[in-house]
């Protein structure tokens, strides 16, 4: 199934949601690929604890009035830090999320959907447990940054770009209903290997609420690796 398809679909998650205002489902409904300039396309692997235990796929793009992400993991293990299934993400052009989508493709949650209204994002969560809705407050600096999918730290720089280099985030776990304040610094260029090859790149470490993630970015800004330690958790960006 190709990611068009993945970002074109899930209606039927669409119309499961009951967000307040019946403009607002409609408003999520909006969220799909369409043609524009690509930003960003290709695959990482999931590593836990050093082992590989999955794909993520993704493409970014932009049709120079919002930026629409949407991607697919599929892993051989369920482990914190790793949520198998579809996601998508629409930012407006100075990456700040506007809607957001989550379909497990395993596990007891259903699907998170969340729709930023002024300075609140609001998510709706299905699962087992019933239905909950949860708002968050949503200042330009809001990231969010589900577990176990590495395009999102593209995302994440493209915000602090447009921020002129801003050093403090909010971080969204949508997935966990979560969120915590965040600090980023740019530690510089260092050497990494890179499909047995080491290449230049910028070493960027977000840290907050007792979590450090670490990511290596190209001079284009593509994410060539994260990690998590505190999880077992890495992506390594294939060429």
């Amino acid at each position: 199934m190709s990611l068009e398809h993945i970002a074109g679909s899930w209606t039927g998650v669409i119309r499961s949601v009951a967000l307040t205002a019946a403009g607002c489902l409609a408003a999520a409904t909006a969220l799909h690929a369409q043609g524009g300039e690509e930003l960003d396309a290709g695959t990482y692997e999931i590593l836990l604890n050093g082992e590989l235990v999955g794909l993520e796929r993704f493409v970014v793009q932009s049709d120079g009035v919002a930026v629409r992400a949407a991607a697919r993991v599929t892993s051989s293990r369920d482990a914190a830090g790793i949520v198998s299934g579809e996601v998508r993400l629409l930012l407006d052009q100075s990456y700040r999320a506007d809607r957001y989508e989550l379909k497990p493709s395993s596990g007891s949650l259903g699907s998170v959907v969340g729709l930023r209204h002024g300075n609140r994002f609001r998510m709706q969560t299905e699962s087992e447990e019933g239905e909950r809705v949860k708002e968050f407050v949503a200042p330009d600096g809001l990231v969010i940054l589900e577990r176990g999918f590495a395009h999102h730290y593209f995302l994440l720089l493209g915000l602090v770009r447009e921020g002129a280099g801003r050093q403090q985030l909010s971080l969204v776990v949508p997935s966990e209903g979560r969120q915590f304040r965040a600090t980023v610094r740019d530690e510089g260029e260092e050497a990494v290997p890179v499909d047995g090859e080491t290449v230049t790149a910028r070493r960027y470490v977000v840290e907050g609420s007792g979590e450090t993630h670490t990511l290596w970015a190209s001079a284009d800004g593509h994410v060539l690796r994260v990690e998590i330690p505190t999880l077992g958790w890495a992506a390594r960006r294939r060429p």
